[in-house]
C-alpha cells in the first residue's frame, strides 16, 4: 500500500468536528442537545492529535528523528500558526472594539477591564481570560492557537528528549487531566485562588494540548513502525483487521460521553472524548473517503469554521437582540451558524468541486 500523501479521511473528520464544536458554542436545546454537547467534547482534543499526528512526519511519510529536523519542522509550523493566531486575534478584538462603541463605552473602560494583571496571569497560566474573550463574543475559544503555540514552543525546546519523554508524559499529564476534572466533581479544591470547576483550569495548554498532541506524535511513530515491520501487503492486512474495531471504539466513546454527562456531570474533556479521538486515528489508517465534498470542506474550510464561527454567533446575536433580524429559538440558532458558517467558509471549496465535477 503506497504511502498517503493526505489523509482525506482526517480532513473529512475535521469538517464534522468543527460542526459539532459549533454546538458547544450555540447548544442544541433538551436531551438530545445534551447527548450531542457530550459528544462534542472530542473535537478540539482531536484537532490536537491531528497537529501532532503530522508534525513530525515528512512527504513520504517517513518520521522525523534528528533534533536539528525537529526543531526546523517545529518553528515551521510555529511561524504559521503565530500569523494565523495574530490573523484571528486581530480580527476578534476590531469586533470587540466596535461592539463596545456601539454600546456606548468608552475605550478606557474596555482596555481596563480587559487587559490588566488579573487577565494577563489567566492568560498565560491557561490560554483564557479577557486577553482572548470578553462580552461581545463571550466565548475563548482561541485558547486553542495559543495553547498550540505553547506546545509547538515546548517541544522545539525538549527536541532532544522528546521521544524519550513522550509515552511518560502522556500517561502523566492525560492522568492529572481526568484527576482534576474528578476532583471538579468530589472535592472542588481551589489552586491559585480560582476554583478547579472554572472550565479553564483544567482545559489549558497542559492537561489538553500537551498530552493530546503527544499522541498524535506517538500514534505517527507506531504506525510508520508497523508498515516497517509488516511491509505494505502485511500492512494493508493490518488496517484492514483494525477498521472494525476503531468503529466500535469510536461508537463506544460516543455513549460513555453521554453516560459520563449524566452521570457525572458536564466535562471539558470526557473519558469517552479520549476513546473517540483514538478510534478515529486508527480508522484513519484504515479507510479512505471517496466523498470530495466532506474532504475539500475539511481540507479548506474546517479551520476557518473553527476561527471565526464564535464570530458568526456574535454577529447574528446582535443583529437579533437590536431588532436586525427576525428572534430565532436555539434549534433555529445552531442550524443557522453552521449553515452560515458552511456558506462563508466552504464557497470556495465548493466552486472548486464543481469545476472538478463539469471537467469529468
Amino acid at each position: 500500500m503506497p504511502v498517503k500523501k493526505e489523509n482525506r479521511f482526517i480532513y473529512a473528520v475535521k469538517f464534522i468536528a468543527c460542526l459539532f464544536v459549533i454546538t458547544i458554542h450555540a447548544p442544541l436545546p433538551g436531551l438530545f442537545g445534551d447527548i450531542v454537547g457530550a459528544a462534542s467534547r472530542f473535537a478540539v482534543p482531536f484537532f490536537f492529535a491531528v497537529a501532532g499526528r503530522f508534525l513530525l512526519t515528512d512527504e513520504k511519510g517517513g518520521v522525523i528523528e534528528l533534533v536539528h529536523d525537529i526543531r526546523d519542522r517545529v518553528s515551521y509550523r510555529l511561524i504559521k500558526l503565530l500569523k494565523v493566531t495574530g490573523k484571528v486575534y486581530l480580527v476578534y478584538l476590531i469586533y470587540s472594539l466596535f461592539y463596545v462603541f456601539s454600546t456606548g463605552a468608552s475605550f478606557s473602560e474596555w482596555f481596563t477591564g480587559r487587559f490588566n494583571m488579573t487577565e494577563l496571569i489567566n492568560f498565560l497560566l491557561f490560554n483564557s481570560g479577557r486577553f482572548i474573550f470578553d462580552s461581545s463574543y463571550t466565548f475563548d475559544h482561541m485558547w486553542y492557537l495559543f495553547a498550540l503555540i505553547y506546545v509547538y514552543g515546548l517541544i522545539f525546546i525538549f527536541a532532544p528528549v522528546l521521544r524519550k519523554w513522550y509515552k511518560w508524559l502522556i500517561v502523566l499529564l492525560t492522568g492529572l487531566l481526568y484527576f482534576g476534572e474528578a476532583l471538579q466533581t468530589w472535592y472542588p479544591i481551589r489552586p491559585f485562588d480560582i476554583s478547579i470547576k472554572t472550565w479553564f483550569m483544567m482545559r489549558n495548554w497542559l492537561f489538553v494540548g500537551m498530552p493530546f498532541v503527544l499522541m498524535g506524535v506517538l500514534f505517527a511513530d507506531y504506525v510508520t513502525s508497523k508498515r516497517a515491520e509488516l511491509g505494505e501487503e502485511g500492512y494493508l492486512q493490518w488496517t484492514s483487521r483494525i477498521k472494525l474495531p476503531s468503529i466500535i471504539a469510536i461508537v463506544f466513546g460516543f455513549i460513555l460521553s453521554a453516560t459520563e454527562r449524566f452521570v457525572i456531570d458536564s466535562k471539558e474533556v470526557y473519558l469517552g472524548s479520549l476513546v473517540i479521538v483514538l478510534g478515529i486515528l486508527f480508522l484513519s489508517e484504515a479507510v479512505t473517503v471517496k466523498a470530495d465534498a466532506l474532504y475539500i470542506l475539511g481540507k479548506r474550510a474546517s479551520s476557518n469554521i473553527y476561527y471565526y464561527h464564535v464570530l458568526v454567533i456574535a454577529i447574528l446575536d446582535y443583529l437579533s437582540q437590536r431588532g436586525y433580524i427576525l428572534q430565532y429559538n436555539m434549534w433555529q440558532k445552531t442550524v443557522l451558524v453552521m449553515v452560515l458558517c458552511v456558506l462563508i467558509f466552504g464557497s470556495w471549496p465548493l466552486v472548486d468541486l464543481w469545476k472538478g465535477l463539469s471537467n469529468e
